[in-house]
């Protein structure tokens, strides 16, 4: 079998693959990649440099292609979502790469209804259906129009692997990922030993990493992904099957919240409470968390990161016009800047980025004060808020919800928490009491810090009431919450 293009040259252009630990030895840096031109994209520059090189990697090796831009060029669009059936197609072409395209049946039957012979991934679904690296969502559909998921990509991976070596790819250890469970988990855990995936959170020896199984897939992203494949699939089929890499001991604090005395606490103040916690376990637990209530400013939050992934944003740095937008919303919760980003950003963007945070509960609408969300929706967005921000941006926004000013700082900010950064904004109706929200989500970095463990452990709360007698008694009950919810919370 010819396997001739391993993608090793990567490693020494600052690639994700770059921070993975290899499943084998070095292998000899191919002539395929390692002087592999920049594509020519429009877009260029709004490729994340951390996936550039994979991505002008496999459009030199024809795996990957970018589309008209209606002005006589063409865009790769590397932010935006890959599909069931592109992200099928481009990993046909990774096993075209490796040798392995000549043992995949031509025969495609049975069909898939919504899989024609003129659809463009009509070779790639059907073939790859053949030898069971992917799977309809029935018998009878593909659906491949459908956004792909982070443990969807880490299941085709997987089988892809196990079919392109014969071998079974069972995990040794795990669970690494406490939010990863279900068919995809083996498929997760076997993947991040062998280096095919990464979690956003990595697991300190304790199975509590974070995997955010139901994330999409940028195709920036996918770039990296598959050129770390190839690689992968080239030393497993070697032999390099026994030194795969574990979840390195990393101990951090553990803190699981008074959820008694809380929901006491609640009970018996006027109005109506409602709140959700995630803590160091990776549970959500609360009290009515899945009420809806109108989202006030807490909204802003997701106004900062839907400006911030915005395409003619995400890509350069900010300017002061953008940071005089964004850090009056977000410090003294100024309504004109959120009502502007709104108006640019618009409803679609917004239900967008609900449906890639998971939200059950989140319904837009203008005035965009009385969108409806729940406490449970708010606090799993806040945890790992920064997995929705363009990389470049994450500092300046997770350190902007840092400074909320003073005349705001009630509730979680009058709770002491020693060790822990808070990063929280709350959302408040007109002073009488009707609305009074706030999320937060609290990090703890370890000392002295730990390179296995960026950014540290992270909990998330989110409390919201309505119906109180007025603003300053909602206040008292937030901070009433927060303090019992924290009251062994862990110090520094």
């Amino acid at each position: 079998m010819m396997r001739s293009r391993l993608i090793g040259a990567m490693l020494a252009a600052g690639l994700v693959v770059a921070a993975l630990v290899p499943v084998g030895p070095a292998l000899a840096l191919p002539a395929a990649c390692a002087d592999a031109p920049e594509a020519a994209f429009a877009d260029r520059a709004a490729i994340s440099t951390v996936h550039r090189d994979a991505v002008d990697c496999l459009v030199h090796l024809g795996i990957v292609r970018g589309r008209g831009d209606g002005e006589g060029g063409t865009v790769f669009a590397p932010a935006e979502a890959v599909d069931r059936g592109q992200f099928t197609a481009m990993l046909r072409g990774v096993l075209d790469v490796i040798g392995d395209g000549d043992r995949l049946a031509q025969r495609r039957e049975p069909r898939f209804t919504d899989v024609p012979e003129a659809h463009p991934f009509d070779a790639a679904i059907h073939e790859l259906a053949q030898v069971g690296v992917v799977e309809g969502v029935t018998t009878t559909e593909f659906v491949p129009w459908r956004n792909l998921r982070r443990d969807q990509a880490a299941s085709l991976l997987h089988r892809a692997a196990e079919w392109s070596t014969g071998r079974d790819l069972s995990p040794a250890a795990g669970p690494y990922f406490v939010d990863a469970g279900g068919v995809h988990r083996a498929a997760i855990d076997a993947g991040f030993e062998y280096g095919l995936v990464d979690g956003t959170r990595y697991p300190c020896g304790d199975g509590r990493g974070r995997y955010t199984p139901l994330g999409g897939l940028q195709r920036q992203q996918a770039a990296s992904m598959l050129v770390r494949a190839i690689e992968v699939f080239e030393a497993i089929d070697a032999g390099a099957t026994g030194d795969r890499r574990g979840a390195a001991e990393c101990p951090s604090p553990e803190w699981t919240p008074d959820l008694d005395a809380a929901v006491a606490y609640a009970n018996a103040r006027q109005g109506s409470v409602s709140f959700a916690v995630i803590g160091t376990d990776g549970a959500m637990v609360g009290h009515r968390a899945s009420t809806t209530v109108p989202a006030a400013s807490v909204l802003k939050v997701m106004f900062l990161v839907a400006y911030l992934d915005e395409p003619d944003v995400r890509g350069r740095a900010l300017t002061q016009s953008d940071r005089d937008l964004l850090e009056p919303m977000i410090r003294s919760s100024a309504n004109d800047p959120a009502t502007q980003i709104a108006n640019k950003v618009g409803p679609a963007k917004m239900n967008a980025l609900a449906e890639r945070a998971g939200m059950r509960d989140f319904s837009y609408t203008r005035p965009w004060g009385m969108t409806r969300t729940s406490a449970r929706d708010q606090v799993a967005f806040m945890l790992e808020v920064d997995d929705h921000i363009p990389q470049r941006h994450r500092a300046y926004a997770l350190d902007l919800l840092t400074k909320v000013h003073s005349s705001q700082r009630w509730g979680i900010g009058q709770v002491a928490t020693p060790g822990w950064t808070q990063h929280f904004k709350g959302g408040w109706g007109s002073g009488s009491g009707a609305v009074d929200h706030q999320v937060v989500m609290l990090e703890h970095a370890p000392s002295p810090p730990d390179p296995s463990t960026p950014g540290g452990t992270r909990v998330a709360l989110a409390v919201m009431t309505t119906s109180s007698p007025d603003h300053a008694y909602a206040t008292q009950t937030l901070e009433g919450v927060f303090s019992r919810l924290l009251s062994n919370l862990p110090p520094e």
